[in-house]
């Protein structure tokens, strides 16, 4: 090799992590929360889109193989890494973040992670991509006054996954309508081409769910159904909106 020491190329990044890399801005330090193998953050670097990186991981075995990836790529220098629960690792930066990653987690846990870590957030873009619940998160961003900038559907693999992009409120900025908390104030409006067939597989999820819940009798499954039925009606509803066009 000449005595050239060979460069490490970042790992190629799946559908969903390339479309959570293109709602990125550059900015100078960014937070990987759930990094597990890192390949965000390899990416993130190596594409000179911030000079610096938290990646946290609340478990040390999956935060190894970040270690490894950006150890081999000598991108050590301008990473710090934490074993933490949700944003508890930010108190390691100099100052905080200008951007954060949260993927691949239950819309709960997520909701969870901003909540509490709201007092280290100062304002920064947070870009999410919750598994379940999104409702919840789409209104934990408001109670923590954020709202969303944009939404988007990918494909990856054979599932589809909806990634979200959140800045501070505007002065006066509502709260979002339940229509936009189920459905998405952006996905509703601008109807992406893999958000329709994400729609028609949370149709079949809540479908099934209704089934299963037809004979429940308690207060609180009585009021669950009434809320399945409610979001399988605007699904419904944003599915048929294709057909007309």
């Amino acid at each position: 090799m000449n005595g050239q020491m060979r460069t490490i190329r970042a790992p190629q990044l799946d559908e969903r992590l390339e479309a959570a890399v293109a709602m990125a801005v550059p900015c100078h330090i960014c937070a990987d929360i759930g990094a597990d193998h890192g390949h965000l953050s390899a990416s993130m670097l190596s594409r000179g889109l911030c000079s610096h990186m938290l990646v946290s991981d609340i478990s040390d075995k999956a935060l190894d193989k970040a270690r490894s990836l950006l150890g081999t790529m000598q991108l050590e220098e301008k990473v710090t890494f934490s074993v933490a629960d949700g944003l508890d690792g930010a108190v390691l930066l100099p100052q905080p973040p200008d951007t954060v990653f949260i993927l691949g987690m239950g819309g709960e846990t997520m909701a969870h992670i901003l909540t509490k870590g709201q007092p280290v957030l100062h304002g920064a873009t947070l870009i999410l991509s919750p598994q379940t619940d999104l409702p919840l998160v789409r209104r934990t961003l408001c109670d923590i006054g954020y709202r969303l900038r944009r939404e988007t559907a990918v494909t990856s693999g054979k599932r589809q996954y909806i990634l979200m992009r959140a800045e501070p409120a505007l002065p006066g900025e509502a709260d979002y309508t339940a229509e936009e908390l189920i459905l998405g104030p952006i996905l509703r409006r601008e109807r992406p081409k893999d958000w329709q067939l994400y729609l028609r597989r949370e149709q079949q999820y809540t479908q099934s769910a209704i089934k299963a819940m037809e004979k429940a009798t308690t207060q609180k499954d009585l009021e669950r159904l009434a809320q399945f039925r409610e979001t399988l009606c605007l699904i419904d509803e944003a599915l048929q909106s294709y057909e007309k066009e």
